[in-house]
């Protein structure tokens, strides 16, 4: 069963430290429960794993690979997830994520907010 938009669960994968903690404080902020920032893919995984979120904001690469496998797991569970990345889009890099919506950094975290917000509508 999915939550509410305001109260819906996005999971934050981010290697940066920094840009995890204020993309959690602005979903905070926006009515969302921030679970994470997690900065690598087994962490992200068993995440998944133990409870799929809502939503998830997924970075390209973490500090133990890409998230190639990460983003089947999340398609195998009807997770809608945006890629927020400081690596372009690129279907030779990890073809499992250029159907998401994309977002190159630097981004404010406020249009990974609405990003979100519009991804949530589109799936309901």
């Amino acid at each position: 069963m999915r939550t509410t938009q305001t109260s819906a669960i996005v999971l934050i994968v981010e290697d940066d430290a920094l840009v995890g903690l204020d993309l959690s404080d602005a979903l905070v902020r926006a009515g969302y429960r921030a679970a994470g920032p997690v900065d690598t893919l087994v962490a992200a995984l068993a995440r998944v794993r133990l409870r799929a979120p809502d939503l998830a904001v997924v970075d390209v690469r973490l500090k133990d690979g890409l998230c190639s496998e990460l983003a089947r797991e999340l398609r195998r569970r009807d997770v809608p997830f945006v890629v927020h990345s400081a690596w372009r889009r690129d279907s030779s890099l990890c073809p499992e994520l250029q159907e998401a919506p994309w977002l190159a950094k630097p981004t404010l975290p406020i249009e990974v907010v609405a990003t979100l917000d519009r991804l949530r509508r589109r799936t309901r």
